[in-house]
Order: C-alpha cells, then structure tokens, then sequence
C-alpha cells in the first residue's frame, strides 16, 4: 500500500474538518528563571520512594523485630476527595438547560444546583487537544497536541502524543494512593498506535490509568462501538438494545462499586469521557420520539429563545448583546420545507443524544449517593469543544460521504428521514444548529472566537463548596483543572516521573473560586491557536484572528473585545482602539514562543497525505490473517481502495456445508464482504449507500477443501466526487465462477468508526443486509491472504 496510499485513510478520518525523551526538548521554553529570594521547595519524585527498613535482623526470628512500612500500601493525602471527570463531547455553551439550552437536562442541572457554574470556561477548540490539556494541565502546542491525534506533523507543536515529560494526573495520582480509571473516549493516542500490538505507552494504560473500557479515536458507532479493554480490543457489542452511553455508566458504576467494597481507604480518580454529543448522533427511538416537532420554529428563533433563557437565568450579563446570525447560516425563513424537515430530524437526533447521555449520568450522580460517598466527591463536568459545525451547511445522515467529497442534499435525506438518530446513520446537524448550541457567541468548533472555545462547567464538591447553585465569572482554561485538582488533594506536581524531568504545568488552580464568588480571577494570560486561527485573552481583553486555509496570515485582519464589559464579543473595538490591539498582537507572539506554537500550519488533508509521516503498520504486497483474531483497525489494514487487490479464503466445507462471512471490511454505511449463503460464494460492495453491488458463483460450493477468492481490477478514479471503479471476478480454485463490472468503490470506508477488516464474521453492523450480523462461518477456515497491486 505504501506510505502515501495509508496516508489518504487518515486525510479521511478527519477531512471534515512520545516517546521525545522527556523534558529537554521544552525546557528552554517553558522555565522561568528563578529569582535569588525565590523560595525553592522540596523536589518530589515519583513513584514514591519506599521507607528503608528499620526493624532489626537476627539470626533468627525471635530475636528479629519486624517493620512493615516499606510494603505498606501508600497512603494519599488526609481526607482526599473522590473525584469523577466526565467530559461531554461537541456540547456548546448554550446547549445545557443549566446554560439556557432547549435541551432538558434535569440531571446535571440538579448537578449544578448543588455546585456552581462557570460561564467564563474555556477550552482548546478541538478535541485531542482540550483533552491533553485537561489531563497534563499543560498548553497543547508545548505538548505536542496542536490538533487532532490524526493530523500529526512533523513540528513539535504538532507531534501527536504526549511527551513523557508532560505526566497526566492518573501518573500523578497513581503512586500517591489513587486508583485511577478510564472510561469511553480516549483520543490521546497517536495513530500509529492502533493496533493490536501498540505500541501501548499512550494508551491509557501507559498514561497512568490502571483500567481502560472505552474506545481508542475521535468517534465511534454509539449502537455498535468499537472497544477497548485495558490494552486489548474486544468484540463489538451485539447485545439487543446496546448503547454505548449506557455500558460507560455501567462500567463506571461498576468499577466504583468494586473500588468502594474492596474497602482500602484509598480515593478514587474516575475519568469518563462520553462519546455523546459528537456525531454519530445516536439514540433509543424513546428517546428519539420525545423530540419530535420541539424544533420546528427553527434556529432562528431557537438562538433568540436560548439567549433570553440565559439572561433570565443569569448565566451570562443582562446587558449582553447577541452577535448577528454567522454569515454562514442561511436564515430559516429562507429554506424550503424539504430542507426545514431534514434540518429539524438532524437536531431533534442531537436533543435525543443528549438527554438520553444526561439521563445516564443521573443514574451514576444517583449511584455516588447510594454509596454515601458524594458529599467528598468531586465532579466536574465539562466539555470539549464548542458545538461542531463539522455538518457544514446540510448536515449529515453518513458523513463518510462527504469525507469522500459526495455530500448528501437534503432531498436524498428526506428520503430516509425515518433512519436519523438510528442504527443505519451517521449523523450530523447542520452548522445552523451549531450556531444555537454556542449561544451567545460567534462561531464554533475548531475556531478561536468564543463559540469554539468556551463551554459549560460544572462543579460539585457538597463538603467544600457551600454556595450551592452559584455562577463563578472567573476566567479559566480547560489546563487549569489539573492544578486545581492537585491542590484540593493536597499535593504538588512532581518534579520527575519515572526519572523523566516534567515541565512545569501552565494551568492556574480555580480553587479559590470555589468559596469566593467575587475574587478576581488569578489567571493571567491565555493563548489560543487552531488549524491558524489566533486568539489570545489578557486582564479581560481579548483579541482575535479568524483564519481562512490559504490566506496570508499578515494579512488575516483581527478583531479586539473588551471581554469585561462586551461578554459575547459583539463589539470589534480594533479601529478604536489600535494601541491595545498591538499590545495583544505582541503577547500572543511572545506566548507563541513562550509555549512552543510555531510553526502557523492550516494544513488538514495535505498533513495526511504526507509520504513522510510514519505509518500503524508496514505497507507490503502480501497479508495474511486468521479466524479469531480481533478487528484491524482501518489505520493498521491493508489499503484496498483504489488498488488491484486479491482476497483469498483457504476453506474445508463440510460435508453438510456451511456458511458465513469469510472477510469483510466496513458497515451499514460503506464497505465490502466476502460470504457464502446457501452454499454459493457471495461478494458485496457498500459503495456509501448509495448503491450495492453484489455477485455470487452460480452453483454452490462442493464440499471439500477450496481456495476461495475474488479479484479486484482498477480501472478509474474520481476525484470529486472521490470514488474508485473497478470490475470484480469471484474464485473457486482460480476458476472465474462470476463477474461484475464497473463496480465503485469509496476511497475509504469506517477511517472514524473504526470498522477495519474482519476475519470469519461481521460483528457491528452488516456491510450488506443479505445476512444477519455476525454471520459468523460455520465452517472450517484456515486463513486469509491478502494481496494487494498497484492502481
């Protein structure tokens, strides 16, 4: 397949849109230097080291004194907190009914009754890079995390890991009497890491978490999810009724219970990190049904209604001003009925994610209680990103079609209306939609105004905060909750973790927002930089600087806000005020430096296809796999799409026959498999939905032993919209038992589900509706080679 060819799954698994050695690679840029009655204090190593032993050693026991303190379990700080992190993903400021959002959501709003609220909480803009700060209390760029874990480049700034001088809080926890836990979106490990041979050290495993349940990437089917078990994946769920959002509350109950029963003394450190709200917008048809129709006014109207909540509520200034519709977002009274149909099923799927996430959350809040452990829990909720506009102007029922340039209309959608929200869909809403879940602000996801990089937060802690209910206006960043979480505990960042220097982290506690409402905040300064876009906040200032790909960044025109007196950012005082403009420009350079943000890079698919970047695994002519072996995820498998390639099943049908799937690749909404059905050899090809090409031998297959195959011959290429066409021959010995031609194919199929090649079955969803999943083959198979051409 080659380097460039594996390259192009990965400029699809986000084309809508270390191991360094430690610290010295950072240092020069992040120490300060120290000042002569600067207090030095006691430099903290860990793990731990363990107390020598001073009992006494006789010639025999009797004459011996014991002393067991070095093997005794260490002890974490007096009256540490339990804490629980959940992070909500793609969820915007206004999405939250706590927040003024349409959207009920009584469990965490009874959440924030009993803690406070924050409405001047920000994040990265971006997922992998608000869940490495969140995690290390460090800035992205210093750590490698410019964007997402996919879109590594070959700049520090945009490595895509963790350096091992950035040691997360479970690495901090860990050794100082924590479990730790992780459960659901991971999104941290580089993707050359997604196999079922690692490497594992950025797994959460390897990242100070003593158990994992959860998923690897940015996004995966809520009904049937690819998982991972600690250091292994494990077979999709098949379970009537599964949704992922269930199991992760499940599991995290579970894990908390076993944790609390085993009766240690120990606290806990649980992250949970929800798949809900980023797309697939997955839900129960329950909860599907409970939305219908709550939408129909429009967004429009919606944005207007969220924005007068907020202020009834106080969640934001009574005197704010609401910015106009972003430019690109057609008004709704301009649509046409096919598009007002389509746009408010997207959405009413989205308010179905939603409540049916907060209705599991409440069952683990109500669990904490069962136990009697949640007056000295702490939870924090919070969220990624802004809401994502990731839809663009339609919206989406499969996004991997316009991750291969064939976007859907909305009449196409309005065809299969009843689909959205459910097993056979990938959804996604309009960026209309967006704009309502980032009320007040401009803007959203993966951009630096404060629609993409402010979000709801949420803390409770009954045993500290007493000012239930209240609303903090302190502004802080998504990396200040690591240090905040470190001095509620009790301890201070290490200097070394497993002999590794860390560098400081950049994050400022908020603990003293917790009893004081009024304090002023004690964050400084705050950079922001994604995909070019700049933006950078200072003693209630901020400017900002959207950036378009391909523009000249001299060029790029930046706007100026008095956030202190102009909360949504709706008056640009850059003409007015061009001194103070300067003055913010300066700072974010010297931030920029400060932290490591160099290079500006707005490259999103050109990074991807990049024939220098390494790859999951060696490209070769010929693969071989084995019934009952786990998934290959698709970043690991051969690249099939666009290339001639050969499948070939070496089988034993018995006697009586048999039957099954022999290898697949993909799902419902894309992808290929290799079956045989009523003892004739079948092959399918999911080109996105759009159509299905199928062939099967003639005569069924006679029992004995067989080489089973097909062949793919490419004959062209499409650019946009991107598709592959190529003619299929079926195999029986080599013998040609069939043949289609012209059969279009995707360039690539499940890069973000992660439905990559499967051997034996179909766990997931079926790639073709000719069987039942799994389809496993009931017969014997010995193995699979894959060979794989040029175009």
């Amino acid at each position: 397949m080659g380097l460039k060819s594996s390259g192009w799954l990965v400029f699809f698994a986000f084309a809508i849109f270390d191991y360094l050695g430690g610290f010295v690679w950072r240092a020069s840029c992040i120490h300060a230097a120290q000042t002569p009655d600067e207090v030095v204090k006691p430099a903290i190593a860990l793990p731990l080291q363990r107390p020598k032993f001073n009992g006494k050693i006789g010639n025999t026991y009797k004459e011996s004194v014991p002393d067991w303190k070095p093997v005794q379990p260490i002890q974490p700080p007096e009256n540490a907190p339990n804490i629980v992190l959940v992070v909500l993903d793609d969820v915007g400021f206004g999405h939250l009914s706590c927040y003024g959002g349409a959207i009920p959501t009584p469990n965490l709003d009874k959440l924030a009754k009993k803690g406070l609220r924050y409405n001047n909480f920000h994040t990265t803009a971006l997922c992998s890079p608000s869940r490495a700060c969140l995690l290390t209390g460090r800035n992205p760029h210093s750590i490698g995390m410019a964007s997402l874990t996919e879109a590594a480049t070959g700049f520090p700034a945009g490595y895509g890991q963790i350096p091992r001088g950035a040691g997360t809080i479970a690495q901090i926890l860990k050794p100082q009497g924590y479990n730790t836990g992780a459960f659901g979106k991971w999104h941290l490990a580089p993707y050359t890491s997604y196999t079922a041979a690692g490497p594992f050290d950025h797994w959460p495993l390897g990242m100070g978490f003593e158990r994992f349940y959860g998923f690897l990437g940015g996004e995966t089917d809520q009904f049937a999810p690819l998982l991972v078990q600690d250091n292994s994946f494990i077979p999709i769920p098949g379970k009537e009724g599964y949704h992922l959002t269930e199991d992760l509350v499940d599991k995290t109950v579970s894990y908390i219970r076993d944790q609390q029963q085993a009766n240690t003394g120990r606290p806990f450190f649980t992250y949970l990190a929800l798949g809900a709200c980023h797309a697939p917008f997955h839900a129960p048809r329950e909860f599907l049904e409970k939305q219908r129709g709550k939408f129909d006014a429009g967004w429009d109207k919606e944005r207007d209604a969220t924005f007068a909540r907020q202020k009834q509520l106080g969640i934001i200034p009574v005197d704010s001003i609401l910015p106009p519709r972003n430019k690109e977002v057609q008004p709704w009274s301009e649509l046409d009925e096919t598009q007002r149909k389509v746009y408010c099923r997207l959405q009413e799927a989205f308010a179905a994610y939603l409540d049916h996430a907060d209705h599991h959350l409440g069952r683990l809040f109500a669990a904490l209680d069962q136990m009697e452990i949640s007056d000295n829990t702490m939870i924090v909720v919070v969220s990624d990103n802004g809401a994502s506009q990731e839809g663009l102007q339609h919206g989406a029922t499969n996004t991997d079609r316009y991750r291969n340039f064939f976007p859907e209309t909305p009449g196409e959608m309005l065809q299969h209306l009843d689909r959205i929200g459910s097993r056979q869909s990938d959804c996604h809403y309009p960026m209309g939609w967006a704009m309502v879940g980032n009320t007040p602000f401009k803007r959203w996801k993966q951009n630096t105004h404060r629609g993409g990089n402010s979000d709801p937060m949420i803390v409770s802690w009954p045993v500290k905060i007493k000012e239930a209910g209240a609303i903090r206006g302190q502004f802080h960043h998504i990396a200040d909750i690591a240090p905040t979480l470190l001095e509620v505990i009790g301890t201070s960042a290490p200097d070394t973790i497993d002999g590794v220097r860390q560098m400081p982290m950049a994050g400022t506690s908020m603990a003293y927002s917790f009893s004081d409402g009024l304090a002023p905040t004690r964050k400084k300064v705050q950079y922001f930089e994604m995909m070019g876009s700049r933006a950078l906040w200072a003693d209630g200032w901020s400017a900002v600087s959207w950036h378009i790909k391909g523009t000249d960044w001299e060029k790029n025109a930046w706007e100026l806000y008095h956030n202190e007196k102009d909360f949504t950012q709706s008056t640009d005082l850059a003409a007015t005020h061009p001194e103070k403009l300067k003055e913010m420009q300066d700072l974010w350079w010297a931030e920029a430096k400060k932290y490591g943000v160099l290079p500006l890079d707005d490259r999103l698919y050109e990074r991807a296809s990049d024939p220098t970047r390494p790859v999951a695994s060696i490209s070769k002519p010929r693969y071989v796999y084995y019934p009952g072996t786990v998934i290959v995820h698709p970043l690991a498998a051969p690249q099939l799409m666009g290339h001639n390639h050969s499948i070939t099943a070496e089988v034993d049908i018995p006697a009586k026959g048999a039957e099954g799937v022999l290898a697949c690749a993909g799902g419902e909404l894309g992808g290929w498999s290799f079956f045989i059905k009523d003892g004739k050899l079948h092959y399918v090809h999911n080109h996105l939905q759009l159509k299905e090409y199928g062939i099967n031998s003639d005569k069924p297959v006679a029992p004995g032993k067989h080489k089973l195959g097909i062949a793919f011959r490419f004959t062209a290429e499409s650019k946009i919209p991107t598709f592959y066409t190529g003619d299929v021959t079926i195999l029986v010995d080599g013998k040609k038992v069939g043949e289609i031609k012209d059969v279009q194919t995707a360039r690539a199929y499940s890069a973000m589900t992660g439905y990559g090649l499967q051997i034996g079955r179909n766990e997931g969803t079926p790639v073709s509706h000719e069987y039942l999943v799994p389809f496993r083959y009931t017969g014997p198979l010995d193995r699979v080679v894959i060979e794989v051409g040029k175009k």
